[in-house]
């Protein structure tokens, strides 16, 4: 999530992972059009009460134990990966953590919680940090 202090905007990225989906695990499968499997993009807005979106990337799918995996790319600046933690409401949760930070954790927010839902063709995903309760919000497409 990105976080602006001031009058001089100082970048706070929470890892936003778009997640959620059935039980496909490949784009190619009849289920393609209800899984959260894929790489999505998308502009995240509404972090910290911002009206500009800022890019993002996320790619789920399920790993060699059948558990949902992501990972996410906040271009220019980190990334990260998101653990699945459940469902719960029809959306997928996860826990994003930053592995990449140029800053040296200066400019990113982990970790954070992130919901994941398939809404038609697009993802949208929320993330929200567990200390503010800042949120953020992304409808994604499928690249």
């Amino acid at each position: 999530m990105i976080r602006t202090t001031g009058v001089v905007a100082t970048t706070a990225i929470a890892l936003l992972v778009p997640v959620g989906a059935a039980d496909a695990t490949l784009p190619g499968t009849a289920e393609r059009g209800t899984s959260i499997a894929g790489t999505w993009k998308g502009s995240v807005y509404g972090d910290n009460g911002a009206a500009a979106g800022y890019a993002a990337k996320v790619t789920l799918r399920k790993n060699d134990r059948g558990r949902w995996v992501g990972r996410v790319t906040y271009p220019g600046t980190c990334s990260g990966r998101w653990t699945f933690k459940g469902r719960s409401g029809g959306a997928y949760r996860f826990r994003e953590r930053i592995t990449r930070d140029p800053a040296g954790g200066e400019t990113c927010v982990s970790p954070v919680n992130v919901k994941a839902r398939r809404d038609g063709a697009r993802l949208k995903v929320t993330w929200t940090e567990p200390r503010s309760g800042d949120s953020a919000t992304m409808r994604a497409k499928r690249v």
